[in-house]
């Protein structure tokens, strides 16, 4: 139990809300469309990704180590940065962490697949993309992390392809509402992302790790923060105006106070890693409470 409950802190789950909150906006926006809801299928969609989210978290840490990232990390570590750590403790071997990270993504694929029996061809798809995309963020020869399109990668993966995937399992189609309707995860996971590699900067940037922080330079870099979450709220805006999203979708500007506290927190303390705490955890709140809104405006 002791070694499951490691195995368990390796995928960290505190993040799972990330993935969470689109298989719910998907599901929400189905149900807004059609007025439908399969239980089961939602049941196994959220634990297939959630699997996949935990896969890819392990299989992250594994090639951070082999590429040096984390070992080199000597900033003030916080809960949101610098992996799960469970190498360089040397709580878990190598090898364990890419095996464990093998067993997750496999669970995930295999769910995947009933799904795509039950529901059709196109989930193999949007999965097979998600797993290679995911996979390819952190391993080489692609690295997308490395290149400088991790936040591509992500809000991908957390927004339009979850979203989609979701809401074609309860629904068995597709329509533009859906591109539409998840671009402001998008934007605001890509920017949670981009806001917790400010205190891995050295580290990254040492390792040869040149995501977009270690291209930019933390000083000018940290104008993308209010950049990904200005994209975020306007997308939202343009799509209701536009009619491809209800006007109720728009009580979701109610996260808008954590979306300024964490712009205004990264412009003043960009260079003080430990000082940025309050600033990550306003930008998860934005995306937490931007997602809860819009699924709550797909339900009225």
């Amino acid at each position: 139990m002791k070694r499951l409950g490691l195995y368990i802190a390796a995928t960290r789950p505190m993040f799972f809300p990330a993935i969470i909150i689109p298989i719910l906006l998907g599901t929400s926006y189905a149900w807004h469309s059609y007025g439908v809801f399969d239980v089961r299928a939602f049941a196994a969609a959220l634990v297939a990704a959630v699997f996949y989210h935990g896969g890819m978290n392990v299989i992250n840490d594994y090639f951070d180590h082999l590429n040096g990232a984390d070992a080199m990390n000597r900033t003030p570590l916080t809960p949101f940065a610098g992996g799960s750590r469970m190498i360089q403790k040397g709580l878990m071997e190598p090898k364990e962490t890419l095996y464990l990270a093998v067993v997750l993504l496999s669970a995930g694929s295999l769910i995947g697949l009933y799904l795509a029996y039950l529901k059709g061809p196109l989930l193999i798809l949007i999965g097979a993309v998600g797993l290679l995309s995911g996979f390819f963020y952190s391993a080489p020869p692609l690295f997308f992390a490395g290149r400088g399109l991790g936040e591509l990668m992500v809000g991908l993966n957390f927004g339009l392809l979850t979203v989609s995937g979701s809401y074609y399992v309860q629904t068995g189609t597709l329509k533009s509402g859906v591109f539409f309707i998840s671009l402001p995860l998008s934007f605001l996971i890509a920017g949670l992302l981009y806001m917790n590699e400010f205190p891995d900067y050295e580290a990254d940037r040492i390792s040869g790790k040149r995501n977009l922080l270690v291209r930019l330079g933390p000083e000018r870099g940290r104008w993308g923060v209010p950049v990904f979450l200005g994209c975020a709220y306007l997308s939202l805006i343009i799509s209701t105006l536009l009619g491809y999203t209800a006007p109720a979708s728009l009580i979701a500007l109610g996260s808008l106070y954590f979306a300024v506290k964490a712009s205004a927190g990264i412009i003043r303390n960009y260079a003080d890693g430990g000082r940025l705490v309050p600033s990550i955890k306003s930008i998860i709140l934005a995306h937490l409470t931007a997602g809860i809104l819009l699924v709550l405006s797909n339900l009225i």
